[in-house]
């Protein structure tokens, strides 16, 4: 089906405009929207708790309007996530690899962050570069093309080291959740 992005727009207004769910859905983005346009302006208080109110609404009305949907959706999700844990895909591992580039590019230049979280930071993302360096020599004496699924199976050292450092970085994803969250609160408690 060729469209272009005229006839995608037409397409789009006239779904806009086609139903009172649609113009329902389509005021309450527009709401919130001039709430957040309101947020930056005046930077309120009420604003933003008003914004993080109609936002997590429309999410609830959403969910439950189209409550199988949401649930299948979930589900969906988890499986994908289980499924990469068992199955990993380079693609996803190298989108790991830039996050965590991203994220040692920002502990090394952070100047809010604790020594003991830097710490934590710099040996963990050394540890997932490592796993990453690992990887690619073994796959390149072994002669595994990694953008092939089958062929990175078939090697357990490299299926090892994938899944080792996925469990690492996700346990360290949570981790700095957590720590976040903690000085979020000795913050806001202090």
């Amino acid at each position: 089906m060729e469209m272009t992005v005229i006839d995608k727009i037409i397409l789009i207004f006239k779904y806009t405009i086609s139903s009172f769910m649609a113009i329902e859905l389509f005021l309450l983005s527009l709401l919130l929207f001039l709430f957040t346009i309101l947020n930056i302006k005046k930077n309120n208080r009420i604003v933003k708790i008003i914004s993080i109110i109609l936002c997590l609404g429309f999410l609830i009305g959403l969910m439950i309007a189209y409550r199988s949907y949401a649930m299948q959706s979930i589900d969906s999700l988890i499986q994908m996530l289980l499924s990469y844990l068992y199955f990993p895909s380079m693609v996803v591992y190298f989108f790991i690899i830039l996050t965590t580039t991203a994220a040692f590019i920002f502990t090394i230049l952070s100047k809010k962050m604790g020594k003991i979280k830097k710490i934590i930071n710099c040996v963990i993302l050394s540890f997932l570069y490592f796993c990453f360096m690992a990887i690619i020599s073994l796959a390149t004496k072994s002669g595994i093309d990694l953008s092939i699924m089958n062929e990175l199976y078939k090697n357990e050292t490299i299926l090892s080291f994938i899944q080792i450092s996925n469990i690492i970085f996700f346990l360290w994803i949570e981790y700095t959740c957590l720590y976040h969250f903690y000085k979020f609160l000795e913050k806001k408690f202090d």
